[in-house]
């Protein structure tokens, strides 16, 4: 790890971020409804992330959903401290922390930590894609028909009067699934799990470990970033053999909505 200190320190933010989060949940034992409004989970685990990236590199900026949401020039950390909250607020286990760093004249590294299966997905720029230590890939599917797709609901396509792209995923690959952790879904594109991810609208912190991870693991993103401040972007990610197919579909059912 000495060749790699920006890596140990994003792992070691990581389990940081896990033991904050089992402390938090040994003391909020009792959750009522409508508790998906709680972002106290998500400041305890972006306080221990950030303790953590400061005591290695203090002199990095941030960009974090919580605290830190600004753009921020390079170097710099990109951090998404508990991505599913709902999903953990309701004791449903997919959730996750992502950290990502992004140099300026050093390599890229990014982790995405799913927190109740401890799988840890790592990436270095130019070195490839783990899980737990262990080489990984994006998977072989070379039909859309035959693709699996994950997705997500956001307020713009919730808000929108035609749900094109959605039905034409849903008619031309093997099925659509949606299950509210965006970062660990791209991990899970890199590991073969899914063969397409496709989201409208993310933020930064969503997606930059994400899409390094797909990246080094073989994998094609097509981002379309929104002509303002506000770091989102549409994000469609594959394997190889499918992404223009996949990309010529978003393409042309986008036009009815």
């Amino acid at each position: 790890m000495d060749r790699h200190p920006h890596l140990w320190a994003a792992l070691l933010a990581a389990r940081r971020s896990a033991e904050a989060l089992a402390f938090w949940d040994e003391h909020h034992t009792n959750r009522v409804a409508g508790q998906e409004t709680d972002r106290t989970c998500d400041l305890a685990t972006e306080k221990a992330i950030l303790n953590e990236l400061e005591r290695h590199f203090p002199e990095h900026n941030v960009i974090s959903e919580e605290s830190y949401p600004e753009f921020a020039t390079k170097p710099r950390w990109i951090v998404d401290p508990l991505d599913g909250r709902v999903n953990y607020l309701n004791g449903i286990p997919h959730y996750s922390v992502s950290i990502a760093f992004e140099g300026a004249g050093t390599a890229d590294v990014s982790v995405v930590y799913h927190i109740p299966s401890d799988k840890l997905f790592t990436a270095i720029e130019g070195q490839g894609a783990y899980l737990n230590g262990r080489p990984i890939s994006v998977s072989e599917t070379t039909t859309l028909s035959d693709a699996l797709v994950v997705t997500g609901f956001d307020p713009t396509t919730i808000k929108s009067q035609n749900f094109n792209q959605f039905r034409s995923l849903l008619d031309q690959t093997q099925g659509v699934r949606r299950f509210g952790s965006a970062a660990a879904e791209l991990a899970m594109v890199a590991n073969g799990k899914f063969d397409i991810f496709f989201e409208r609208v993310l933020s930064v912190w969503d997606t930059a470990a994400g899409i390094q991870i797909i990246e080094e693991a073989g994998g094609e993103v097509t981002r379309i970033e929104q002509l303002d401040s506000s770091n989102r972007e549409m994000v469609l990610a594959s394997n190889p053999q499918i992404h223009q197919e996949a990309v010529s579909l978003i393409s042309s059912s986008n036009q009815g909505d």
